[in-house]
């Protein structure tokens, strides 16, 4: 198992960029407090189609995980250890994360590739055709029911 961290190599052209560029989103670069190994990291970017975003949401679920087992420890007021922080802000980074990951990688609308404006003129013109399911103002209120917006 390996952990390393390269701020120079901040991309998502090349493996090792996309790997770098998911410790960064986790903060996951100090060497001396290591969360994931770069294997981990790897296994959450191919099931993530190496999208950075969701695979560190994966990444920070997990961590949220693997605090969310061990237990809080109270011993006599010297010393205690609380996990339930370190869940909840893994656990929100993750939300954010993937809210993130929605957000660049949207698609607004549909795409009909391999269509020409002849054929869909041509479908149009047909009136033998079945008309769709779907329709422009098909949920308008009735003319009795009338609002400025729709008139």
């Amino acid at each position: 198992m390996s952990w390393s961290y390269d701020a120079t190599n901040l991309t998502t052209n090349t493996d090792a960029g996309r790997l770098n560029s998911v410790r960064l989103l986790l903060g996951d670069t100090d060497t001396s407090d290591q969360q994931l190994q770069d294997e981990e990291i790897t296994f959450s970017l191919a099931q993530a189609n190496n999208n950075i975003y969701f695979s560190a949401a994966w990444s920070a679920k997990n961590i949220a995980s693997l605090y969310a087992r061990r237990v809080t420890t109270d011993l006599s007021g010297a010393l205690s250890a609380n996990y339930s922080d370190l869940i909840k802000h893994y656990t929100a980074l993750s939300e954010n994360l993937e809210y993130q990951g929605k957000k660049a990688g949207a698609v607004i609308g549909v795409k009909a590739g391999g269509l020409t404006i002849s054929q869909v003129d041509a479908v149009r013109a047909n009136t033998n055709r079945i008309d769709g399911s779907f329709r422009r103002d098909q949920f308008h209120n009735p003319p009795s029911y009338s609002t400025p917006e729709y008139e």
